[in-house]
């Protein structure tokens, strides 16, 4: 089970300290946690277990240059990042486009850093058509052999409160398996979008291998909870 926590442009220098030393102790055996806090707090991320990494948020589509307030793939190594999201829905709404995310998976692979592909449907949108259009272009530069994750998260479950069922979400999960098979790729799939501590047990009977988190991902307790449970 691989368990990624996206904090988003959330919580402060103390909160990060006192939930990781909460996390720290859990030392959940077969559960990969990925912790993925804003850029200025990547370096209060140091951690020992075997089972947690550092993820990031975001990377640039460009490896270095004129680019302001952007965070490069080389910048990320010398953090120790080993996971990065990429397109995310929060992002492509700003205007992030399909190449400039398949461009950010690359610079991710080629710097040995997994990225964590995000696709999703709006709710008017043809789920089927919309993820085949997103994965064609994030899976353009990655080969055989390549680590990638793919977190499927539909638009209108994030944040609302709404979840997919568990029907939905294998359909989607499928889908994104067998593109993945006809690239002749291998990747972990996750699900995203409105979890939380009660609908948690239920989401991941998911023909799944893990879970992005975003809002819960910022109450320690019931984080806790979800991990302690897998």
């Amino acid at each position: 089970m691989l368990i990624a926590l996206n904090y988003k442009m959330n919580g402060r220098k103390t909160f990060h300290l006192n939930q990781l030393e909460t996390i720290k102790k859990l030392n959940k055996k077969g559960t990969n946690l990925v912790l993925c806090p804003s850029f200025v707090f990547l370096h209060l991320f140091k951690f020992k277990n075997k089972n947690i990494f550092l993820g990031a948020q975001d990377i640039a589509a460009v490896n270095n240059g004129k680019s302001t307030g952007q965070t490069s793939a080389q910048m990320l190594n010398e953090f120790g990042v080993k996971y990065v999201i990429v397109g995310h829905s929060e992002r492509r709404k700003d205007g992030e486009t399909d190449e400039q995310i398949s461009q950010k998976v690359k610079n991710a692979i080629e710097n040995n850093i997994t990225p964590i592909i995000c696709v999703g449907a709006n709710a008017d949108e043809d789920v089927s058509k919309t993820l085949k259009t997103q994965l064609k272009f994030a899976l353009k530069h990655v080969k055989t052999g390549n680590n990638i994750v793919v977190a499927y998260e539909p638009v209108w479950a994030i944040g609302t409160g709404r979840t997919p069922t568990v029907k939905e979400i294998n359909f989607a999960a499928n889908l994104i398996k067998k593109q993945l098979e006809k690239s002749k790729i291998n990747a972990q799939i996750l699900y995203g979008g409105s979890v939380n501590d009660k609908n948690f047990n239920e989401l991941k009977t998911a023909n799944i291998d893990g879970f992005l988190l975003g809002g819960v991902s910022l109450e320690t307790k019931k984080l806790v909870k979800i991990i302690s449970g897998v």
